[in-house]
């Protein structure tokens, strides 16, 4: 008897550019200004006095660029917090939509100000589709509803059979001129028993054997009176001016969004797609981003709904969390990936169901094949311009470089015989009903994140309202 062994994943790596160490060309480059700043200050001004002032500051500069946090350099920590304080200070981190001038009142909070909910019909006759229009950038968003069937049963086989189908759907959105970016969405929210029962009770026949009948009751019945409710989808951020024909007018654009998403083909990945995401589901899906509790809605609450009504009637961005009307929500950024191979349920412990609504969102960017092969030569050169720098400065490179720079000429041979390149990122958003509540959600989330084999998240500071909505089907992807 032999048992199969299960397959393991890894070799990500964060994209580097030339520099000096672990610096990248843009801190590299304000390291050496600093240092010579003060020098050509005594050149143009001729006084040495003022070294007593540009030194210390020359000094601070370095330590800033250099240390780091969090896998960031302090000063990007520095900016962000001034930024941050400052928009604050304008109250351009507060919304109260009661109180706003019309048309801005019929606008939703923050990033997704700029969007526009539409309805297309399809020619294909399989009814509407709900199409995110952002009128700033003329991008489509358009979301598949999914199924994932799951695969902790599954053999090695098949498991490794579904990882290389989604990659291989991955690959081929390279080849779609108007597809910009992608992501998928886990939302777990928990929910009562009614729930079930509620949907057991409208499908009994009652025609159906006594014996039959009565099962399901006992099943119901004993079910938890707790449970979580699953909801899964992708969403496709579509660039229609980037297609070859370019549109004219809204209707021509999203007839492009509509082609780009019937192309998206994930058989054998392991998941069934449901259907095209309707105006309505978009709707119940932002709509339980910002009020997990309204993810049960009836239909008809959800119809009558117009845009700008499925976000929060008051939110304010806070440093730490994002408050919307009576939630509160604080999101999380992947920080690093795994450094080591890691098996296909990494993702597990982070998926489980928790006390609090959660949601995680993978993001992808499919780089077209001209891009990516520019990225692999700028890896490649950056990898060899640290290791010259080295030499010169007779300085070993340390065993975490030997591997980067192995994984770097490992991907330069991937894509050199046809593989497509990904960049890639997770947010994580935990929503609760109450300011209590956030200390037992961090410390779950943190909880489950240590226990996702070797992924390190970082919160979300100064950019909660941004990340949270990255997870909903808007449009909104850091990636762009």
């Amino acid at each position: 008897m032999t048992t199969e062994t299960q397959p393991l994943y890894g070799g990500w790596r964060r994209s580097k550019t030339m520099g000096i160490g672990t610096l990248n060309t843009g801190q590299t480059a304000v390291v050496v200004l600093a240092l010579l700043a003060p020098i050509l200050l005594i050149v143009v001004g001729g006084s040495l006095a003022t070294l007593a002032v540009t030194v210390p500051v020359a000094l601070a500069v370095i330590a800033l660029t250099v240390w780091q946090r969090h896998g960031m350099p302090l000063m990007s920590y520095v900016i962000g917090r001034a930024r941050w304080s400052l928009a604050h200070m304008r109250g351009e981190t507060s919304y109260r939509s009661v109180f706003l001038p019309s048309p801005e009142a019929l606008d939703l909070p923050g990033m997704v100000a700029p969007t526009k909910l539409i309805r297309a019909e399809g020619p294909d006759g399989r009814g509407p589709v709900g199409l995110v229009w952002n009128q700033r950038t003329g991008t489509m968003t358009a979301a598949l509803l999914l199924n994932p069937a799951g695969s902790l049963l599954a053999s090695g086989s098949t498991v490794k059979s579904q990882v290389a189908a989604w990659g291989d759907s991955l690959a081929r959105l390279a080849d779609e001129d108007g597809v910009s970016t992608a992501s998928v969405t886990l939302q777990i929210t928990p929910s009562s028993g009614a729930a079930l029962s509620d949907h057991v009770r409208g499908r009994v026949d009652p025609k159906a054997p006594q014996l039959a009948r009565a099962a399901i009751g006992e099943l119901v019945a004993r079910a938890p009176r707790a449970s979580a409710q699953l909801a899964a989808w992708m969403s496709l951020v579509i660039n229609p001016d980037a297609s070859p024909d370019k549109p004219k007018g809204t209707a021509e654009a999203a007839a492009v969004a509509l082609g780009a998403l019937d192309s998206v083909d994930l058989s054998g990945a392991g998941v069934d797609v449901l259907r095209r995401a309707t105006d309505a589901d978009i709707k119940r899906l932002v709509r339980g981003g910002f009020a997990p509790e309204d993810m049960d809605a009836p239909a008809d609450q959800i119809d009558a709904l117009v845009w700008h009504e499925v976000g929060p009637v008051a939110a304010e961005d806070d440093w730490a969390h994002y408050q919307h009307d009576g939630h509160l929500s604080v999101s999380w950024v992947l920080r690093e990936a795994p450094r080591k191979p890691v098996p296909y349920d990494v993702l597990l412990k982070l998926l489980a169901p928790g006390a609090y609504m959660r949601r995680v969102t993978l993001v992808y960017r499919v780089l077209p094949t001209h891009e990516a092969q520019a990225v692999v030569e700028r890896e490649i050169n950056a990898n060899e311009a640290r290791a010259e720098y080295r030499q010169r400065t007779k300085r070993a490179s340390t065993r975490r470089e030997r591997v980067d720079a192995e994984h770097a000429e490992r991907t330069a041979v991937e894509e050199a015989m046809g593989a497509g390149m990904v960049q890639w990122s997770i947010y994580v958003t935990t929503t609760v009903d109450d300011a209590s509540q956030l200390p037992a959600a961090r410390r779950e989330i943190d909880k489950a994140a240590r226990s996702s084999g070797g992924l390190r998240f970082r919160p979300a500071f100064g950019g909660q309202s941004a990340a949270m909505v990255v997870g909903l089907p808007v449009g909104i992807n850091p990636l762009l």
